[in-house]
């Protein structure tokens, strides 16, 4: 796993700040955690010398709106892991998170070692989004099933992740990806990790299959 360290808490929720701390320094081995209760806290420290490998930050933070705040936690640690924690289940709450550049969406009713999990993956790369993901963000109403090969999953992709699953179906590496885009490996790996999630992919093969039939469909 790569590592946390260090990390910030930005959380209004005093007992949830002291769980997460919890977890990050038992159970993942996060030697250094910054905890802030208000925004100006986290702006201080963001703003500081200090180089986050985690960004840990609720949603619905008062005095500035939650787009407001990813864009500026976003700016101010542009190389660490953003990550949101929060109660909601919202479609456009999730959605908004992951174009914002958060790397996961963690709910804070998961448990402990859901929770632990979830950084584990987002340390190694990983896009997480919430288990109830496939009902409450890709389908307006949640008493609909969820068909893996409807087009409602392409909503959910940005222009720039549409462009590397079209490039992943005519078969190029990751590399390959790279360099028709111009942007780094790392980077189609992270937009390659959101779109397995998206499609409900296991592999690239997979994936290039469930992308090329969407595809086809949207046009």
């Amino acid at each position: 796993m790569a590592t946390l360290s260090p990390a910030i808490i930005i959380d209004d929720d005093d007992f949830f700040r002291v769980a997460i701390d919890a977890v990050l320094r038992e159970r993942l081995g996060v030697e250094t955690v910054v905890i802030c209760a208000t925004m100006q806290e986290a702006l201080n420290q963001l703003s500081g010398d200090m180089v986050f490998g985690l960004v840990l930050v609720d949603l619905n933070m008062p005095g500035i709106s939650n787009q407001n705040l990813l864009d500026t936690f976003k700016a101010a640690q542009p190389d660490s892991h953003l990550v949101v924690l929060s109660a909601s289940r919202s479609r456009d709450d999730i959605l908004m998170a992951l174009s914002a550049g958060a790397q996961g969406f963690i709910n804070k009713g998961l448990g402990i070692r859901e929770t632990e999990a979830a950084l584990r993956r987002i340390a190694d790369g990983a896009v997480y989004v919430p288990p109830f993901t496939p009902q409450s963000v890709f389908c307006e109403d949640a008493s609909d099933p969820v068909d893996q090969r409807s087009p409602v999953p392409i909503a959910a992709l940005t222009p720039r992740q549409l462009e590397v699953l079209r490039l992943l179906v005519t078969g190029l590496s990751n590399k390959g990806i790279a360099r028709e885009l111009g942007i780094n490996p790392s980077t189609v790996k992270f937009h390659l990790s959101f779109i397995f999630q998206i499609l409900g992919a296991s592999n690239r093969v997979e994936a290039a299959m469930l992308g090329a039939e969407l595809l086809k469909e949207r046009e």
